[in-house]
């Protein structure tokens, strides 16, 4: 914190000029964000051996996205790489963690997990090129979106329904993986089957506002298509 501190009393011609020489690549951000994304794939190798490391770095990983977005704007650091790393990291944990899961019961999650990992993917292709073509960042696209979309959406998702859904999206796949192998954290987490049952519930609506963003990006390739005839 106090490092903050400091680097934020900089003056701003002089944080500029420093900032000038460093590579975007080296970006304090985006070296967060490489540093998710391998977190994520070691969470994925401690999985079949130790679990409680593999939650544990998964966490780390998840936590870590809380800091890049402030280190940008603190550090005038923004770039369009840093925002793909951020997307990245995010959608790369959180395939590991279904892989993880499917991996450690296929019966049971190995299909839930190929099509919610298909399903993450794909909505990320499609808000990405919906925003590039469009103009305008897919969280703001929200004119004309159902009540229950608008209100996950609402506020930057700070809200109890936008909560619920990113709390589902990352630690959904983590109660799936973690009842299979059984953790450490069952015995530390009370209530722990209703913190369960609310990530995926959590992790069900957030399925419903993924299919809505990929039909509304499918809906504007339809609609030029049929215009360019």
């Amino acid at each position: 914190l106090h490092i903050f501190v400091r680097i934020s009393t900089i003056p701003t011609r002089l944080q500029s000029t420093i900032m000038a020489k460093i590579p975007v690549a080296l970006y304090v951000p985006n070296l967060l964000g490489y540093a998710r994304i391998i977190l994520a794939l070691l969470g994925l190798h401690l999985s079949t051996s130790s679990p409680d490391q593999a939650i544990m770095v998964w966490f780390v990983s998840g936590w870590l996205d809380f800091f890049d977005g402030k280190l940008a704007r603190m550090l005038d650091q923004c770039s369009e790489l840093g925002v793909l790393l951020d997307v990245f990291a995010d959608n790369i944990m959180r395939t590991t963690v279904w892989v993880a899961a499917a991996a450690s019961n296929p019966s049971r999650y190995g299909l839930i997990a190929a099509c919610i990992i298909t399903l993450e993917w794909i909505t990320m292709l499609c808000t990405q090129l919906h925003a590039a073509q469009a103009g305008v960042h897919w969280k703001q696209q929200r004119d004309n979106d159902p009540w229950l979309i608008k209100a996950v959406f609402a506020n930057g998702f700070k809200n109890p329904l936008g909560i619920l859904v990113f709390y589902g999206l990352f630690c959904s796949g983590v109660f799936a993986y973690g009842e299979q192998k059984g953790t450490m954290f069952d015995d530390i987490i009370p209530f722990l089957p209703y913190w369960r049952y609310a990530a995926h519930i959590g992790r069900g609506i957030s399925v419903m506002v993924e299919l809505w963003l990929c039909k509304g990006y499918l809906s504007m390739v339809i609609e030029k298509d049929t215009r360019s005839d």
